[in-house]
């Protein structure tokens, strides 16, 4: 069956080759494959620490991303619950910055600034979309004016 998700991934697993920012990671212990639509996907949590931190809007959803490698992902609407056994509590979670063959951080020149791909894995019982995914891919977006948000919400913003 033809699936378009597929497709869109794939590209993107192309692009993230061909196109990587040429920040190697220093900490071989931060480096981590978490599995994505069935393959290892090298991912790193040895970033800036501007990437660290609270990001938020003005509604009560959230993402924040601990130093550690691990977080929390909090909807600002959960969505209709596709499974019973899917309460909509945050989501307890590993993340990592997608990594290309050289060990870089993959970066990619925006109109408005940079984009990250990341990876963010739960490790709780509710999941991404319903619970239907055990992990969810974003992009961390830094704008030319300095701030950084993430592409799942339009406004939701790093404030520390």
């Amino acid at each position: 069956m033809f699936r378009p998700s597929k497709i869109r991934t794939g590209i993107l697993f192309t692009i993230v080759f061909l196109f990587s920012f040429s920040f190697t990671v220093s900490d071989p212990d931060k480096i981590r494959n978490i599995q994505y639509q069935g393959k290892a996907v090298k991912t790193t949590f040895d970033v800036d620490d501007s990437f660290i931190g609270r990001y938020s809007g003005k509604k009560s959803g959230f993402l924040e991303l601990k130093k550690d490698g691990t977080g929390v992902y909090r909807y600002d609407v959960f969505a209709m619950m596709t499974k019973d056994n899917c309460p909509p509590e945050s989501i307890t979670m590993e993340w990592g910055f997608l990594l290309d063959e050289e060990l870089n951080i993959v970066k990619f020149q925006r109109e408005y600034g940079h984009s990250y791909p990341v990876l963010f894995r739960s490790t709780g019982k509710t999941h991404f979309k319903g619970c239907q995914d055990e992990v969810m891919l974003d992009f961390i977006m830094v704008y030319k004016d300095g701030s950084i948000g993430v592409s799942s919400s339009d406004d939701w913003k790093n404030t520390k």
